[in-house]
């Protein structure tokens, strides 16, 4: 009775353990930790992207987590592009960054914001395609449609533009004219 007792003990220890065990998913298989990709022309970097992880499983796309693209000009950081998630298009040359996007200019000290930007690695160009809002300073300008950049943010084509006017005078205290 005693051998039984442990073998039924010993058969529940072993099944308890067993279903603990969870496979590891086969798409697991396929992502990277803290991975940069960039290109390079001229013994220079053109633009580096990183993430915190990258996930490889589809052949045509690399599915990125809190992307960071870092434009370079003439070898210098020049502007950076982040956001939550990222997809990187092969065949396309094409960077998809989405979800609290934002492009920082670290040459021109422009701040713009938008759902999702995208790069084309191609042309060097950067655009939104939905309402962006650029800040330099205290100025501000909301592009309805999106906005067209060179990567060096030194050109942009605001798409349908929208200014708030203040209202009263109270609104225009302490403004320049």
């Amino acid at each position: 009775m005693k051998h039984l007792w442990i073998c039924v003990l010993a058969a529940s220890l072993l099944t308890a353990c067993t279903a603990k065990r969870a496979p590891v998913p086969e798409e697991d298989a396929q992502v990277a930790t803290n991975v940069s990709i960039f290109s390079s022309k001229e013994n220079q970097k053109q633009w580096v992207l990183q993430a915190q992880s990258v996930n490889f499983e589809n052949m045509q796309s690399a599915t990125l987590k809190n992307p960071r693209l870092l434009l370079k000009e003439n070898g210098k950081d020049s502007a950076t592009v982040s956001g939550d998630i990222g997809i990187f298009d092969y065949a396309k040359q094409l960077v998809t960054i989405d979800g609290n996007a934002i492009v920082q200019s670290l040459t021109q000290k422009v701040r713009i914001t938008a759902p999702r930007f995208f790069y084309s690695v191609e042309n060097d160009r950067v655009w939104s395609d939905a309402k962006t809002i650029i800040t330099r300073g205290t100025a501000r300008s909301v592009a309805i449609n999106g906005v067209e950049t060179n990567s060096k943010l030194t050109k942009i084509i605001i798409k349908k533009h929208a200014t708030q006017l203040p209202t009263n005078i109270k609104e225009l205290k302490g403004a320049k004219l």
